[in-house]
């Protein structure tokens, strides 16, 4: 079903455009996430309707959620043939077509939301080899969602050191996570979330490396007996994106205002799933389940396991003839500014 944006700012927002000045459009808005999701309700909500404050009602959208126009593996499909105006791009099903940015999602780089959003943000608005990708896909970023840092969940044991991984059976949903297991020591196995419940309960996994957002979504609680809660296992990443011509036919103005409702949103957006994550961590202790921290010397041991994860990817870019180095250079210098500025604000 449909859904419209709701009020975000007040009537009185200083970027609001008056009445008449540019034609009204109506754009349609996919997603594979349903209506409850928190990158729904704290990410494109607030975005929709920030837009359609900011421009006096000049550009409202309809919300097509839960897969109704595109499945994820077609949401970039959607937008290029014009099915959707704006849609929700997973970037690890899009690794054949934007293999760069799948970077900002590597193994070993931070463990915070807000870094990583930011540092993602600045690496696509210095028009690299990161917004390379975005252009050559006719598409405009202009939310970016960052999950939070996987981490390593045990069914018993509780994976605090690189030792205790070793030959261990820990699911994982594929893609570079598969790589940064087999880095590890671990025996990975690649499984679907709605299948770990099962898997960990009857002891088919040891464990798994997720999102807590995931332990919290499937109840994992329940099963499970230990959480690291400062891992860098490697994140997600989703942009809202809107095809180029969209993009193009917007007006000065009100292409400003999309570009500044996504860009406040973001950041407001990754603040909360930083501070999400803290209250799960205390949840899960709640429920019984020990929640750990690496300690430094062990999180150095863990690094040079996981930049050899990360190298393995870039090499593979670089001999495609990619500019997979220097794209990862770009991200960390970006990534590093980032969490000096964030340094500096505490």
């Amino acid at each position: 079903m449909m859904s419209t944006a709701r009020a975000f700012l007040p009537a009185t927002a200083l970027l609001c455009l008056a009445a008449g000045e540019t034609r009204a459009e109506t754009f349609s808005v996919s997603t594979n996430l349903p209506q409850t999701h928190w990158g729904v309700t704290q990410g494109i909500d607030p975005f929709m309707a920030c837009v359609t404050e900011r421009t006096g009602g000049g550009i409202t959208f309809e919300f097509y959620h839960s897969g109704m126009i595109a499945s994820t593996q077609e949401a970039l499909n959607a937008v290029n043939a014009g099915l959707a105006d704006i849609a929700y791009i997973v970037m690890v099903a899009e690794t054949a077509r934007m293999p760069l940015n799948g970077i900002p999602m590597l193994p070993g780089l931070s463990d915070s939301v807000i870094e990583m959003t930011a540092a993602n943000r600045a690496a696509l608005d210095a028009e690299g080899a990161l917004a390379s990708e975005y252009r050559a896909n006719n598409i405009v970023p202009l939310l970016i969602n960052m999950y939070p840092a996987y981490q390593l969940a045990g069914r018993t044991a509780t994976f605090d050191t690189l030792a205790s991984m070793r030959n261990a059976k820990i699911s994982a949903g594929g893609g570079s996570l598969i790589v940064t297991l087999d880095a590890l020591g671990a025996s990975p196995v690649e499984m679907n979330a709605g299948d770990l419940y099962v898997s960990i309960q009857q002891g088919t996994l040891d464990g798994s490396m997720l999102g807590l957002a995931s332990i919290e979504s499937y109840k994992l609680f329940e099963v499970l007996k230990s959480v690291s809660t400062n891992g860098m296992f490697g994140s997600a990443t989703g942009t809202w994106s809107i095809g180029t011509a969209k993009w193009d036919g917007l007006s000065p103005e009100q292409q400003t205002v999309m570009r500044d409702c996504g860009r406040e949103v973001e950041i407001t957006l990754a603040r909360w799933v930083d501070n999400w994550t803290e209250e799960l961590e205390a949840a899960f202790a709640g429920h019984g389940v020990k929640t750990f921290a690496y300690s430094e010397s062990e999180l150095a041991v863990l690094d040079t396991q996981l930049s050899s994860a990360r190298q393995a990817y870039i090499n593979r870019l670089d001999s495609r003839g990619l500019p997979a180095s220097a794209a990862l250079q770009e991200y960390v210098a970006a990534l590093q500014d980032e969490a000096t500025k964030l340094a500096k604000s505490q």
